[in-house]
């Protein structure tokens, strides 16, 4: 009889479990539901008009800046043009996140001494070559036309540059925000060839050959004007709408 009792208790607990069961079950659904749910609407600041707003004009204004001296190449000797360069290129571009993107994994095979030395070159380096990039651009008009979030904080503003002999280029500015300076350049792309991409996969190279010993001695000798930088060959040609050219 006992046993039968027993039987018959576990019969009728096995209900109640199941009833448990299947609530916890909803129970969980309903969260992974629910959060997935919030993370849908979650808007990051650079979806919202106004920071778009904020990033077209940013771009407006350097654009602007830097084309203004590039129409005075034919009235200005390269050095003027490179002084005048430099400080657009200081005031909008994220020079030293730049350096550590470009350097890529480089960094962790240096030493101490070799960082120091490369961050501390690489600020001029950077301006020497965008400002000699650049300068070498046949440009006459600028036209901004739309925003694109990229990530969580990023922006492409992608803009048409009217060139010489009726060419245009599509020249896409990465931007992102930094708390202490608001939105800088991290990437310029002309006709889809990303200037950082570039100099990453040329760092690599020289480091591959020369170490980083090797590096900071080019980087050097672009600087005091004993060597010149690869130019950057722009193709007009089909190009992927996405190019990542970091990891963050």
């Amino acid at each position: 009889m006992k046993t039968a009792a027993k039987a018959i208790s576990r019969d009728q607990g096995l209900p109640r479990r199941a009833i448990l069961i299947a609530f916890s079950l909803l129970l969980v659904i309903g969260a992974v539901f629910f959060s997935q749910t919030v993370l849908a609407e979650e808007e990051y600041p650079n979806q919202s008009a106004e920071e778009q707003a904020k990033g077209r004009e940013f771009i407006e204004v350097t654009s602007k800046r830097a084309f203004d001296v590039l129409k005075q190449k034919d009235v200005l000797s390269q050095a003027e043009l490179e002084d005048q360069m430099r400080v657009i290129l200081t005031d909008s571009f994220a020079i030293d996140y730049i350096g550590k993107l470009v350097l890529g994994r480089h960094r962790k095979q240096a030493t101490k001494e070799e960082l120091k030395t490369y961050f501390d070159l690489f600020p001029d380096f950077l301006i020497k070559v965008y400002a000699s990039r650049l300068t070498k651009l046949d440009t006459t008009e600028i036209e901004i036309e739309r925003v694109i979030p990229h990530g969580k904080k990023d922006m492409f503003v992608r803009s048409k540059v009217d060139g010489e002999n009726n060419e245009t280029f599509d020249v896409d500015w990465r931007i992102r925000p930094f708390k202490d300076k608001g939105y800088q350049i991290i990437d310029v792309k002309i006709e889809g060839i990303s200037m950082a991409r570039t100099q990453r996969d040329d760092f690599t190279s020289r480091v591959s050959e020369s170490k980083m010993a090797g590096l900071n001695q080019y980087m050097q000798n672009i600087i005091d004007g004993t060597e010149e930088a690869e130019p950057l060959e722009i193709e007009k040609a089909d190009k992927p709408e996405n190019d990542d050219t970091e990891d963050s």
